[in-house]
């Protein structure tokens, strides 16, 4: 009977085929250059093929909302918690500048005199700190410190 020695380089450890996955490569600042591009064509396509002034307003809450709703989540597969979390705010603060600006800009409704815009900057940077502390409350138990993974 032939035995096959297990080799232990070959093994994956549990939770390994995320951190080792193409997730890891979605930096803040590629996920940031992923919503302003994203919602740059849709305000484009918004202003200038439809003419539809409610399609800008998504345009520039979905830049807000998706570039915060992925990104405490894809926090948990960083290395580095404070350069990602700093990183990731500071993001935050201009994306939040640019999608309400271009709204601003071609519409005319800002966080003075929109409801729309304040509900979902109040609510979408609640959730942005909650789910920050959730991520690190989760890394902080589940971590596997044999370079498992998470």
């Amino acid at each position: 009977m032939l035995h096959m020695a297990e080799d232990d380089d070959t093994l994956r450890k549990p939770g390994e085929m995320f951190t080792a996955s193409v997730l890891k490569k979605a930096t803040p600042v590629r996920q940031f250059v992923f919503v302003t591009i994203v919602s740059a064509i849709c305000f484009l396509l918004s202003k200038f093929a439809w003419n539809d002034k409610d399609l800008i307003m998504y345009s520039g809450c979905f830049g807000v909302v998706f570039y915060v709703m992925f990104n405490p989540w894809l926090c948990l597969l960083t290395d580095n918690n404070k350069k990602y979390i700093i990183t990731s705010f500071i993001l935050f603060v201009i994306n939040t500048v640019i999608m309400y600006g271009a709204v601003y800009l071609l519409t005319g409704k800002y966080f003075g005199n929109s409801w729309e815009i304040r509900i979902i900057f109040i609510t979408i940077s609640f959730y942005m700190v909650v789910a920050y502390g959730m991520m690190m409350g989760l890394k902080l138990l589940f971590l596997d410190i044999s370079d498992g993974g998470l």
